[in-house]
């Protein structure tokens, strides 16, 4: 009887300054280190321009992961990162005919495109299909589910998933050589505690809310990421970009802000509604760098924050200044502590082990 996890690689190489690949390749190094042994598959590209080739592609890539994983025996246990780097029609196959063989398994969810569209019947109706063939009959195969948090895991259940099977994460872990608390991370001298950081993808197709951070009076924010265009906004000064590892070190700030979408006003749209259920990576790099959080009060992290008392909520980023404004000194140094207290959990680890431990009681 062993533990395995799937250790998927692109055969082609990414832009390495983004944090896509960060999340996957921490649980990777933490399961790792909790004596999972792993399945490494490099996954082959193959460049597909007709229906045909695609139908082909398919097949070809059920016979490929249908190698990778016949080592498996009856007894162990392997976790999937969701989604799989390599989609495929006939992945549901594949685990279906592993938990014949007696293996269990296990999904570990970054993404469901399922939970971002109010209404997927909006969608193309390709892309509805592929969504329903590579996510939807997929997520239904697995013995368990390492979802993101108890209003994600409710979601599912409603979706017809069984409650038994779903183990909520709390936020996600972020390993790094960085320890804040050896490092200056605590407010400027001058007693303002006004500076907001957002750090990720900065592209206004991604961060439409961006284009009205000069409406938010008494806030000033540090903007750290990609695809960042200056509009001329006095209270936003652009910090560069950084590899994940290097982010979390060079974050200066009184806040990390967790918001999404097209307005300041709520987090709005597909983007800005699918807060309401997922964990962010983002809110795990602040708190990691010992930084309390802003988070929108109707996002699903919100419970968290407030229940480890990291940071504050707000409906409104117009509502900013006024909440920061009225903070104590005792207040944020309480917040600030309780952050470096989460750091200590995120960088070792505490999240993805204390959940895999349960779904293997």
């Amino acid at each position: 009887m062993k533990q395995y996890f799937l250790k998927e690689r692109d055969a082609l190489e990414h832009s390495r300054k983004n944090a896509g690949s960060k999340a996957r390749n921490d649980v990777e190094n933490i399961l790792s280190s909790i004596g999972f042994e792993p399945v490494d598959v490099v996954i082959p590209y193959k460049k597909v321009k007709t229906v045909f080739g695609a139908v082909q592609n398919t097949f070809s890539n059920y016979r490929f992961w249908k190698k990778q994983l016949s080592g498996l025996q009856q007894g162990d246990s392997v976790l999937l990162q969701f989604p799989p780097r390599s989609h495929s029609a006939l992945f549901p196959n594949l685990i279906r005919n592993l938990r014949k063989r007696g293996v269990t398994v296990t999904f570990l969810i970054h993404d469901l495109e399922t939970m971002r569209y109010k209404d997927t019947s909006e969608l193309p109706l390709m892309k509805r299909l592929r969504i329903y063939l590579e996510e939807t009959r997929l997520i239904r195969t697995a013995d368990y589910i390492i979802c993101h948090n108890e209003k994600m895991k409710a979601y599912l259940v409603g979706q017809g998933l069984p409650e038994q099977s779903l183990i909520p994460l709390g936020i996600f872990d972020y390993l790094t050589a960085f320890d804040p608390e050896a490092s200056d991370v605590h407010r400027e001298r001058d007693g303002e505690r006004n500076r907001v950081i957002i750090a990720g993808n900065l592209s206004p197709e991604k961060c439409v809310y961006l284009n009205e951070l000069g409406n938010v009076d008494g806030v000033r924010f540090n903007l750290y990421g990609v695809g960042y265009q200056d509009l001329g906004q006095d209270n936003v000064t652009y910090m560069g970009s950084f590899l994940p590892d290097e982010l979390v070190g060079e974050l200066r700030g009184d806040f990390g802000l967790v918001w999404d979408g097209t307005s300041i006003e709520t987090c709005s749209g597909n983007f800005g509604n699918y807060l309401r259920l997922n964990d962010p990576h983002k809110l795990s790099l602040y708190l990691t760098a010992g930084i309390p959080v802003v988070v929108w009060s109707e996002a699903a992290v919100a419970d968290f924050v407030k229940a480890e008392h990291v940071g504050v909520t707000v409906s409104s980023l117009k509502d900013l200044g006024d909440v920061l404004a009225n903070l104590s000194d005792d207040e944020y140094s309480t917040m600030q502590q309780n952050a470096l207290r989460i750091s200590r959990w995120t960088r070792s680890g505490h999240y993805l082990t204390t959940a895999v431990t349960k779904g293997l009681q």
